[in-house]
């Protein structure tokens, strides 16, 4: 089996996890005690301890860009692979002040790591959703992929796209390497009726073709980039800060 027919085959292990995903898309609550990843087994975490993995994590991050979908202003790929900021027809008659054209929430994450999955599928367990073995079972497979969800209440970039061209507008990159590395695959996920996309799972490679590692022992920070219609979504993952009680967890 080649990287790209993993890539869409582990997509679909992440159902409970991405539902979990979704359902705190918009979450922000910080909680006070320890970090349950570090503290406690998965089988002990309970609701808050969930809602502070995928809001307040080294692997989720919450951004706000500037909503320019409203304005006609986007970001576009420059052949060099950069990002230039262009402007479209059409205006909300904010110009170009960005504190006038208001922002749109994002969150961002690491969704292959083992503590982003022990939480998904230990939400599903708690909710009656998936029997504690099934979870076992689930988590022992191996995904042989990194994933990375990003969804947000206002999807509207995402809805003048598909799935191949964010596969060529979205990429992460180590700060050591400096390469860029575009994924095998990007699922855009929809609500239950179908009408509205409430999130994007991208897959990329852990290996190369010639089987070296895409993201290497040595890189402390992984910028992620995604550009769909008229918006930039970027942030950086602190690679020393994303373990768990078993080491290193993408």
């Amino acid at each position: 089996m080649n990287y790209q027919e993993r890539g869409s085959l582990r997509v679909n292990t992440l159902k409970f996890v991405t539902r979990a995903l979704v359902l705190l898309v918009l979450a922000a609550v910080a909680w006070a005690g320890g970090d349950p990843w570090k503290t406690k087994p998965y089988q002990k975490w309970d609701a808050n301890d969930i809602r502070k993995i995928f809001t307040d994590s080294p692997w989720c991050k919450t951004l706000q860009v500037d909503a320019t979908w409203k304005t006609g202003i986007k970001y576009e790929m420059s052949d060099d692979g950069g990002m230039a900021l262009k402007t479209g027809q059409g205006s909300a008659g904010a110009g170009d002040d960005p504190s006038a054209r208001g922002k749109a929430t994002f969150v961002v994450r690491w969704a292959s790591a083992r503590t982003i999955r022990e939480a998904g599928y230990r939400n599903a367990v708690l909710e009656g959703q998936m029997k504690p073995e099934d979870a076992e079972k689930q988590l022992a497979q191996p995904l042989g992929v990194y994933q990375v969800f990003v969804g947000g209440r206002d999807m509207t970039p995402f809805d003048s796209t598909d799935e191949k061209t964010l596969q060529t507008t979205t990429f992460i990159s180590g700060k050591r390497a400096k390469q860029k590395i575009f994924p095998l695959k990007a699922a855009i996920q929809h609500s239950p009726d179908g009408k509205k996309i409430i999130g994007v799972v991208f897959v990329f490679p852990e290996k190369t073709d010639s089987g070296e590692a895409t993201v290497g022992s040595d890189e402390k920070y992984l910028d992620f980039v995604c550009v769909p219609s008229k918006a930039k979504i970027q942030t950086t993952f602190e690679i020393a800060k994303m373990e768990d009680s078993q080491g290193r967890d993408l």
